[in-house]
């Protein structure tokens, strides 16, 4: 007897939870820690929590009251460390399904990858991190916290099945998102970009006056940027379902001088709002996008 549909979709999605897990896991081997401390740790006087010393740590915030409770070596941390948060964001809009019929990879699996390995290592050395799904608008979310099983959660949600796609609206999504996040914290979007309008990343000036740190992924597959076809195709629209059948000999040239303007100005937008941007390929390793990101180096332990 065939087992019903809804359970082999839960299956499905614990399947692709633990690829996920596993995926960024290896993705973080040879990257070093230290991708967003804040010179104002512990600076406050107001006492928040403790947790679990770290090689590391500064030993002047060590609890030796709470070491002679439970023999085990805590830190003290204060109200003004949690108030530095980091939100990652994981375009879901309908453009994000493109993989071109053929490898490496499906650009959303890309994305949430990278916001994957971000969250291990954002967690493991302590820093709230949180999680919002977006396309026109914020759509699911995980709060920013830092608490055990928060990684877990945030799997779950990059996970999770897509819904409905959409159309993109980068503005709406990124206002909604600076109304969310408060102030002073590491802010994270993996998205092909793909919204045409030229407002839609007016949004991160707003962020970076709000004093956080933002770093943009743009995700693209290497067909979108290389246009490596070789016969005639039916190109599909995956936000209007307009259709286009084409030579791609004859609009190679063309369509290329495009795309490389269309990604010229995204990395200009995302420079002159004071973000840092990245051009993620699907094609290249997740852990050199991450550490170029992040301006580390790297051992190629993988190679």
């Amino acid at each position: 007897m065939s087992e019903p549909a809804d359970k082999l979709l839960d299956q499905a999605i614990v399947q692709r939870v633990a690829n996920l897990r596993i995926e960024a896991r290896r993705a973080v081997e040879g990257l070093r820690s230290g991708i967003h401390r804040s010179p104002h740790r512990g600076a406050s006087v107001i006492f928040a929590e403790h947790r679990e010393y770290r090689p590391g740590d500064d030993l002047r915030l060590l609890d030796w009251r709470a070491f002679a409770r439970s023999d085990r070596h805590t830190i003290k941390r204060f109200e003004q460390e949690t108030h530095l948060r980091a939100h990652l964001l994981l375009d879901v809009s309908a453009s994000m399904d493109f993989d071109g019929g053929r490898p490496p990879t499906h650009k959303r699996d890309y994305a949430a990858t990278l916001l994957a390995a971000l969250a291990f290592l954002l967690l493991g050395q302590g820093d709230a991190t949180g999680l919002l799904r977006v396309g026109a608008g914020v759509r699911d979310s995980v709060p920013a916290r830092a608490r055990p099983g928060q990684l877990d959660a945030i799997l779950a949600l990059l996970g999770a099945p897509e819904g409905t796609g959409g159309r993109t609206d980068l503005k709406a999504a990124l206002e909604d998102v600076s109304e969310r996040v408060g102030r002073r914290g590491l802010v994270v979007l993996a998205s092909d970009l793909l919204d045409l309008a030229p407002t839609a990343l007016e949004p991160l000036t707003r962020l970076r006056t709000l004093g956080h740190d933002v770093i943009v992924f743009q995700v693209m597959h290497p067909l979108e940027l290389d246009f490596s076809y070789d016969e005639r195709l039916r190109f599909i629209d995956p936000e209007d379902l307009e259709t286009l059948d084409s030579d791609p000999d004859a609009v190679r040239k063309e369509y290329l001088a495009q795309i490389d303007a269309f990604v010229a100005s995204c990395r200009k937008r995302c420079m002159s709002a004071g973000a840092r941007y990245v051009l993620a390929r699907t094609d290249v390793p997740v852990q050199e996008v991450v550490a170029e990101a992040l301006s580390i180096k790297i051992r190629r332990a993988w190679a």
